[in-house]
């Protein structure tokens, strides 16, 4: 099974692809795990009309995402909100490219925060594109103190919670792929939901 890693940060060498390289590590349930990097793509802007062409880098993400079985999707909180190009990503995909594929919520904050995100996307990140988000999800919180590599002694009960929580989530992950296998049949005769 194919696992890809989103992350949605704008920029490189954000935190939240330090977590991404964290999450893959943890991926055991998965033969092939990739992280993208959205920051490393030019995402056109969804404009309703899904006949013409949405460009190179689109393509190439587009082949990434039909190729996998499973996606992590991480989003840095920018004032509370999930970033534009992962909210981009999710207006491009489509049923036949992401339908009925679960997928695992991340929120990185340099705060306490980290809440608003994966509500934010928990409401209409999937009701085109029809990922399955799986009821399960991460919040990492003061993401500049944990997730470092340190030997276990070193961490903090707090790293520890959450590397916890990720290995967990990340395995509950993998069970939810073996199971939504089939239903990548499902040809689904109502494209935009209700």
């Amino acid at each position: 099974m194919k696992l890809s890693i989103i992350n949605g940060s704008q920029r490189q060498g954000s935190q939240s692809g330090r977590v991404a390289e964290f999450i893959k590590a943890q991926s055991h349930s998965f033969s092939d795990v990739e992280v993208i990097e959205l920051a490393e793509y030019s995402l056109p802007f969804w404009d309703g009309d899904s006949r013409e062409s949405k460009g190179e880098d689109w393509a190439v993400i587009e082949a990434k995402l039909i190729a996998s079985d499973a996606y992590v999707l991480i989003t840095p909180e920018w004032s509370g909100m999930a970033t534009p190009v992962l909210k981009q990503l999710l207006m491009n995909a489509s049923v036949p490219v992401t339908g009925h594929k679960p997928a695992l919520l991340v929120s990185v904050s340099s705060s306490l925060n980290g809440v608003f995100p994966l509500s934010e996307l928990m409401v209409s990140g999937n009701k085109n594109n029809k990922m399955v988000f799986i009821p399960a999800n991460v919040i990492v919180r003061n993401v500049e103190e944990v997730l470092h590599p340190v030997a276990e002694a070193e961490q903090s009960s707090r790293d520890k919670a959450i590397r916890g929580r990720i290995a967990e989530s990340v395995a509950l992950l993998g069970h939810y792929t073996e199971l939504l296998l089939p239903m990548r049949q499902y040809r689904d005769p109502f494209q935009y939901g209700m």
